[in-house]
């Protein structure tokens, strides 16, 4: 008698402590970072240390059944949260997302500078690749590098992601946000390469939707004529390349000897200088129909002023500087 009760106390026991060992726990937001290479039981120790699990017992039993891999990674848990949850989460990966915003005319070195500042990468690593020009190759662009191909938008990318990875990702974006666009590039008898570096000199030249068309039109006629383009983004872009970009374009940076030194060098540069929005890369297939040759920015009011000759250019330029 005495024994039976021993044993139905012990399964009394033992029945409330497993149930109280699978029981949710309520955390606030709580983040935790799991390292690469960290045994199964060594994560089990850390969910319990960190509060997520009432016991280790919990996740033991379950892995026991279900022998999936635990991931390693950065995870997120809030509210209520059981052991099949956490395993749930671990198992699949599922990994707390950086939210990665990359505005319109952001070149490689801004977004390596994002996806450093949020933990995605490293940014010599991303700029490793997207510098690479077997990573251009291997989606079939003549390019040296993926800069103009990684399209401007929001993302989301855990830590630690793979360079790759990300440049794949905002790749495939431009092609499915092109491809409207991309039809009528073939029909204006241009490449895709020559097409987003267009845009995206005007990307950088403007903001103002409707200048956008006008700069494109001013590169096409200089272009057609055998001018030198003389953009001053372009230069920018060659001293950023360097990690001598402090901000302020001097008239000493316009004779940097560099082959995107559009005030040396003629034609259009290298590569794209920055990943334009859809609508530069519109403007650079629909560019307005005009004669200008020049253009000049008003510092007032921050548009430019065109003009089909040099002599009206320099009256424009002089008249902007008394402005200033």
């Amino acid at each position: 008698m005495r024994k039976l009760i021993l044993i139905s106390t012990l399964f009394i026991l033992t029945l409330g402590y497993l149930t109280y060992a699978f029981l949710p726990v309520y955390v606030n937001t709580k983040t935790i970072d799991i390292p690469y290479g960290t045994p199964t039981l060594s994560i089990i120790d850390t969910l319990y240390s960190e509060g997520l699990i009432r016991s280790r017992l919990s996740l033991i039993v379950i892995h026991a059944f279900r022998k999936d891999k635990l991931e390693a990674g950065e995870y997120e848990f809030s509210g209520y949260v059981s052991p099949f949850d956490v395993y749930e989460k671990l198992s699949k990966g599922l990994h707390k997302l950086h939210r990665i915003v990359v505005v319109e005319g952001s070149d490689l070195y801004d977004i390596a500078e994002i996806l450093e500042a949020e933990s995605v990468c490293k940014k010599e690593d991303f700029l490793r690749y997207a510098t690479s020009e077997t990573t251009a190759k291997s989606y079939g662009l003549s390019t040296p590098t993926m800069e103009g191909f990684l399209f401007p938008d929001t993302y989301f990318f855990s830590k630690n992601t793979h360079p790759l990875k990300v440049i794949d990702t905002m790749y495939r974006n431009f092609l499915e946000k092109t491809v409207d666009l991309r039809p009528s590039v073939a029909e204006r008898g241009l490449s895709l390469e020559k097409w987003v570096t267009i845009a995206s000199m005007v990307e950088k030249e403007t903001f103002w939707e409707e200048e956008k068309p006008l700069i494109a039109a001013v590169i096409y006629n200089r272009l057609k004529k055998g001018m030198k383009l003389q953009i001053d983004p372009t230069v920018i872009y060659a001293l950023k390349r360097r990690g001598a970009w402090n901000g302020n374009l001097k008239k000493i940076d316009l004779q940097i000897e560099d082959p995107y030194n559009t005030y040396l060098y003629f034609g259009l540069p290298p590569t794209p200088i920055c990943n334009p929005g859809v609508s530069s890369l519109k403007a650079a297939i629909e560019p307005a129909d005009v004669e200008y040759l020049y253009f000049v920015v008003d510092p007032k009011k921050r548009r430019h002023i065109f003009s089909s000759t040099y002599s009206q250019h320099r009256k424009n330029v002089a008249r902007m500087r008394r402005r200033k």
